[in-house]
Parts: structure tokens; sequence; C-alpha cells
């Protein structure tokens, strides 16, 4: 059974997988520029007539656009001279100025040079829209002639980089010629990489709208992630528990604000021009995304130290090369190579130590471990796809594994939100507890210095009753009855009832002691009990109450469930070495369930235990410690508070 659970796990995650291939494949089929329907330019020359405009609204300019390399032209060199074009390229098809002229290689990724595409028109003027992607470093935009936009200064004498992502609107009619003449000297890209958008007005801006408002929304969705764990992480470092700065949630929110400005990039460029240093940002925090969700990662998973922590100084060095890096790059297209490459592997490597990590938390029954690891091959799936589809440039939506990210980042952020609503589910069961706790001892405080008496009549009483023994035995021994009949009524012969026994002169201990004692009686069950307490111990009544109820109420179910000669339970409280002490032992059967070292509940699969999470919390709350473990057949439970902090 145990092997054919594992086979079907094993066959649910690969159709996990396959579909995920499915889908990225449709959306490369139907949200990619180099896919997309609707006429190309052929041999520099674009023909559009009214029934392609009407059929085609939207038209992405990918192929034959004219490239002059090493040349920054003007439309008055098209003009006066015109030039031959060195080839007819496809956008995309290089990385940059790089490639090749002719059989001649040129090895010198940085340089300069001019696209030109003609494209003729219905005669009948009306409004046509450009819409330009990042075009790296310095450009000069010609329409028809006329200079429509500088970006930053692609003259090599006074060369400065800058770039956006922008639209230029023309109303025109018959042919239109544009002319880019483009300088990089500082990118790891060089001129025209990204396929333009062309169309009638109204359909470029439906587009680019469109794909502003999908970006926008990814945007806020993950800052309001980010500040809505930074919050909580917040609310629970005031609550006093330890290292509340690196808990789950602060990681969550570092997440969640690092995805958001690698995704922002296309939404920030649309808006203002940068740089080139934003870019080099992007990359930074994307890998920053990788590392926080491995430090996550290591919060919950079962793997050993030393594997998790060199993955994690090898994701910080990555870091530091993606900010560092860029600025010694200079023209060495070695090191530009070399500096995509080890991030391509960074970024494979982590998603193997993260999938392991998921692998080995299902192994373990954690929480939500089938949720993080579907999303991880998910992930898996999309970086695949990246290789298998390389020509790809999204339309509306995001690059394979930024929509990965995204869905990786929300399955997180579900799987912290489980966590978040057993935490809460479990103070409020806590409180609950303790305030009927509470309740109770207040009636026993009541009443204890009366029973405290009573106890002391009781002991005095049953001195005295050997001496009433004694006068009766003589009057029989005489034979008289008659006054045997009359002390006997005049004897008052309701004796105080018996009361609990004292086992260590604290009233809260001892009512709770004498009380499971009690239960464990009925049971049939070895209850042992050692008990030396102070007369102020370091905790107040009521959380004393639930670290003992607590334990006590599992050993007692524990034994419940197996055959009565069996049934063993042994507690010891004590005060030593400046540590206030209890422990519980008691024999069970059967497997016990963990999740990441934290024993689980035997009544509800995969969910923690309510009674140990509340004892952990007390202990917490006294800066104490506990531990939970298993020898054979016996479960202990050990529990240490130090002895100088006292909270009454």
């Amino acid at each position: 059974m145990k092997s054919e659970l594992k086979l079907s796990t094993i066959v649910t995650f690969i159709v996990i997988f396959v579909l995920a291939l499915g889908c990225f494949y449709r959306v490369y089929s139907v949200d990619n520029k180099y896919t997309a329907k609707g006429p190309q330019p052929v041999g520099g020359i674009l023909t559009l007539d009214e029934n392609s405009l009407a059929k085609h609204q939207l038209l992405f300019l990918v192929r034959d656009w004219e490239i002059y390399r090493c040349k920054l032209l003007t439309p008055d060199d098209f003009a006066n001279n015109p030039h031959a074009p060195d080839e007819l390229t496809f956008i995309g098809q290089y990385g940059g100025f790089e490639e090749y002229i002719g059989r001649t290689p040129i090895r010198n990724p940085h340089g300069s040079a001019t696209y030109r595409l003609n494209i003729f028109l219905p005669e009948t003027p009306r409004s046509y829209t450009l819409e330009l992607p990042e075009i790296y470093s310095a450009y000069n935009l010609y329409i028809n002639g006329i200079l429509m936009k500088q970006m930053g200064n692609p003259n090599p004498q006074s060369y400065l980089a800058l770039t956006d992502i922008s639209s230029i609107t023309v109303h025109t009619g018959g042919r239109m010629e544009i002319v880019i003449a483009v300088t990089d000297y500082d990118h790891f890209y060089s001129g025209m990489v990204y396929p333009p958008a062309f169309g009638e007005s109204e359909a470029v801006f439906a587009h680019l709208n469109t794909r502003l408002i999908i970006r926008t929304t990814a945007c806020v969705i993950g800052l309001c992630l980010a500040f809505l764990s930074l919050l909580i992480c917040l609310m629970i470092g005031k609550t006093g528990q330890k290292n509340s700065i690196s808990s789950p949630a602060f990681l969550y929110s570092g997440i969640c604000f690092v995805f958001t400005l690698y995704t922002c990039y296309p939404v920030l460029k649309s808006v203002l021009p940068t740089g080139l240093w934003f870019y080099s940002m992007e990359n930074l925090a994307w890998c920053l995304m990788l590392l926080l969700t491995m430090l996550l990662q290591k919060k919950i998973s079962g793997l050993p130290t030393k594997w998790t922590n060199a993955f994690i100084v090898f994701g910080g060095i990555i870091c530091l090369w993606s900010v560092f890096v860029p600025i010694f790059l200079g023209d060495s297209l070695m090191l530009m190579n070399a500096y995509s490459a080890l991030i391509g592997i960074y970024t494979w490597a982590t998603a193997l130590y993260l999938t392991l990590c998921a692998i080995a938390g299902l192994r373990q029954g954690a929480a939500h471990s089938r949720l993080i690891l579907s999303a991880l091959i998910i992930f898996n799936a999309s970086l695949a796809a990246d290789r298998l589809f390389p020509m790809f440039e999204p339309i509306r939506f995001g690059w394979f594994p930024e929509i990965a990210g995204g869905l990786l980042v929300l399955c997180i952020g579900g799987a912290m939100a489980g966590e978040i609503a057993d935490q809460v589910r479990i103070r409020y069961a806590v409180e609950g507890r303790a305030e009927s706790v509470a309740k109770v001892l207040e009636v026993q405080k009541t009443y204890y210095p009366a029973l405290l008496e009573k106890e002391q009549e009781t002991k005095a009483a049953r001195h005295d009753l050997r001496h009433h023994i004694s006068l009766i035995r003589e009057m029989l021994h005489r034979g008289d009855t008659k006054d045997i009949l009359q002390y006997l009524n005049e004897y008052d012969d309701k004796q105080p009832e018996q009361l609990r026994i004292s086992y260590c002169g604290h009233y809260v201990t001892d009512m709770l002691l004498g009380m499971y004692s009690d239960i464990a009686k009925k049971q049939d069950a070895s209850f042992q009990i050692q008990a030396e307490i102070a007369d102020i111990p370091p905790v107040s009544d009521v959380d004393l109450c639930v670290i003992l109820s607590n334990l006590l109420e599992n050993a007692l179910e524990a034994s419940a469930k197996i055959s009565a000669e069996k049934r063993e339970i042994t507690i010891r409280i004590a005060e030593k070495r400046g540590q206030f002490i209890i422990l519980v032992e008691n024999v069970f059967e059967g497997a016990s369930s963990t999740d990441r070292g934290k024993f689980l509940s035997s009544k509800a699969k995969g969910r923690k235990g309510i009674g140990i999470a509340s004892v952990c919390s007390v202990a917490e709350k006294y800066n104490g410690e506990t531990e939970f473990y298993t020898e054979g057949n016996r479960f202990y439970s050990e529990v240490y508070i130090p002895v100088h902090r006292r909270n009454i």
C-alpha cells in the first residue's frame, strides 16, 4: 500500500509537469510576438492595405529589418546616397552588435548600428502608433525624415545611455519610413532586441493599456502581500516572541517585495526613463527572490544543514555577482556570457534545491508540502519551457519564469496563510482553555483554606478514633450493650469526607494531580507521581494548569488506546539547578506523526496538536524550553522554565 501511494504521488507530479509544459506551450503560441498572426515585412518593406489593417489591427514588426552595422545614419543619408544593408535581420536574432558582418565575426559587443523599415499604408491619412520597447542604450528615431524621439545621446563623442518603453503616434498615409540609429557602450544587449508593435492608434493603445494593467495589478498584489506579511511579522515581534526578525513572515515579505521589484521593470520603464543600473537591479531582485525562498525553505525543510548552508552561500555570492560584475564588464564578451551563464546556472541549481527540500518535506509529512512541491514543479517546467521555446516575447503577460514565479509566491503565501490560521486557532483554543481554568482556580482558591481545615480535623478525628474503639471494646467485654448504643448515638458517626492526598503542598498542583490520578484509576493505568514545588512556582497558576492538564490529557489519551496491563504514566515535578522541571512519561503504541520535529495531532491529519502547541507557547512566555521525543514505545514530554523569572 505504501509503495502504491508513492507511485501515485510520483505519477501525479509527472502529470502536473506535463500539463504545465503544455500550458506554457499554449502561452508560447497565443501570447508571443514571434508567433502572432499578421503580415510581416519582406525585404525591408511592409505593405498594408485596408483589408490587412481591418483584419490585423495590431502587428509586431519582427522580420526583415534592414540593419547597417557600425553606422549611425539619418534619413538624409538614404535620400542622398542610398546604402546597401549589411543584412536583413529579424528582431531578437542577435543579442547585440557582437555577431557577424558577412563572414567576419565582430567580437566587440558594443558599438553603433542603424535599423530601417519602410511601411506602405493606405493613402488616406490616419493615426498610427509605433510602440517602442526598450532599445539599448541610446537612439534617435526618425519617421518620414523627421526626428520624432531621442533617448539619451547615441553620438559616440557625447554618448549618454538612457532607456524607456514608449510610443510614438503619427498621422500619415502612403509610405512611412522608420529609421532608428542606436549606440550602446554599457549594456549586455545592444540595439533592438525586442520587436516593436505597430497599428492603428486605438488598437496599439488598447494593447499597451492591457499590458500595463496586468503588470500593475501583479505589482500591487505583490506589494500588498509584502506589507501584510511585514505587518504580521511586526505584530509577532510585539508579542515578545524570539527571532521575529528572521521569522517566515519576514522572509515571505522580502520574497514578495523583490518579486514586485523584478516584475515592475516594464511598468517603471513605461513611466520613467532610467539608466542601465535598473537592469542590474532587476537581476538582483530575481537572485534575491530565489535566495530568500531558499532561506524560507531552510526553516521548514529536513535536509542536512551543510547542504542548505552551501546553497545559501552560493546564492549570496550570485547576488553580489549580479550587482558588481556589470560595473566591470567593459567590452568583454566573455565576461558578459559568463555573467548570464552563471545566473542561469544559479536559477537551475536553486530550482533543484527547492524541489529536493519540498520532496523531503513531503516525506516527513510537512503541512502544505504537496502545494509547495506542485508549485515548484510548475516552476521547473517554466525553466524547461524557457529552453524549449527560446523565441518568445510575451504580448500581455510575462515570461515563463515570471508567471511560474508569481504562482510560486502565491502558493507560498497560501501555505503561510494556513500556518497563520493554525496559530490563530491554537491561540484561541489556548486562551479559551486558560480562561476556563482561571475561573476554576478562583473557585478552588476560595474553598481551599476550608478544605485544609477540614483535612486537619480529619487527621485529629482519625487519631481519636482508636480511643473510641478501645472504649467500645471494653464496654462489649463487660456486656454493656445499652451503654454502647447510647454512646454510639451520641457519637457523630459522620466522619469528615476524605480529602485528596497532598502531593507537594501547592494547592493547584495537588488539585490537578489528584484529579488526573482519579481518571487514571478509572482507566486502570499506573499513575506514579513525584512532585516537589516551592510555595511560589516560577509560573502563574493558570499557566501551570495549562502545562499539566495538556501533558496529562495527552498521556491519558495515549494510554486509553493500549491494553490495561501496559498503561503506565509517570510525572516528575521539581526545581533543580535553577530550572523548574516538569517531566511526563507514558507508554504508547503505534507510530507517532511529526512535522519538522513537531508532533502532529492524531485527531486531524497534518494538523499540529493544540495541547503540545499550548505547552510550547507557555514555556516560551517564560523563556523556557520544551522537548518531546520517543524512545521505543515510550513518549517523553519535558518542560524547563528558569526559576529566577517568576510571573505570578
